[in-house]
């Protein structure tokens, strides 16, 4: 008799969506970061760090305040959520994660999924996301408020 509960072999079409799915979810965290001109963050005496699997630390960051209620329980009961600009984060909190080998948590759920990045991937695609606005929409660019590409500094 067949095991009604049995699982069926991903296709080879499923197993590479997930994948690319990872990337536009990426792309499209960075694009409404830019849009809000914000990140969101826990704060309690300290920034909600977790862990990725290997140990190294990770700052939690989201895209809207929603997806970070949900994590507000537990070892994170006493968190508020902290709205950090745009430009205060890639001026005082990029340069901070990298001096102590810190990565990135984008959009972190209560199940686990997270987006890892490094903060000097995070800022090159922030920076090249905003030089393609400038590019192609230098109105909405200055409408908008966002910095300039050539203000954004990668190296220290």
């Amino acid at each position: 008799m067949k095991n009604p509960y049995q699982r069926k072999a991903a296709s080879k079409s499923q197993t590479t969506t997930p994948h690319s799915s990872a990337k536009d979810i990426y792309r499209q965290f960075i694009q409404n970061i830019i849009i809000q001109r914000q990140v969101i963050a826990l704060y309690h005496d300290g920034w909600a760090l977790c862990s990725t699997p290997s140990g190294q630390h990770a700052l939690s960051i989201w895209q809207n305040k929603g997806l970070a209620k949900l994590l507000i329980k537990d070892n994170w009961a006493k968190y508020d959520i902290q709205e950090m600009s745009l430009m205060a984060f890639i001026e005082n909190m990029i340069p901070f994660l990298k001096e102590n080998n810190t990565i990135l948590s984008l959009d972190l759920t209560p199940e686990g999924n997270n987006l890892l990045v490094s903060p000097d991937t995070f800022l090159l695609d922030v920076k090249n996301f905003l030089y393609q606005i400038y590019l192609q929409r230098p109105d909405v660019f200055a409408e908008l408020q966002l910095p300039l590409p050539r203000e954004i500094r990668l190296h220290n």
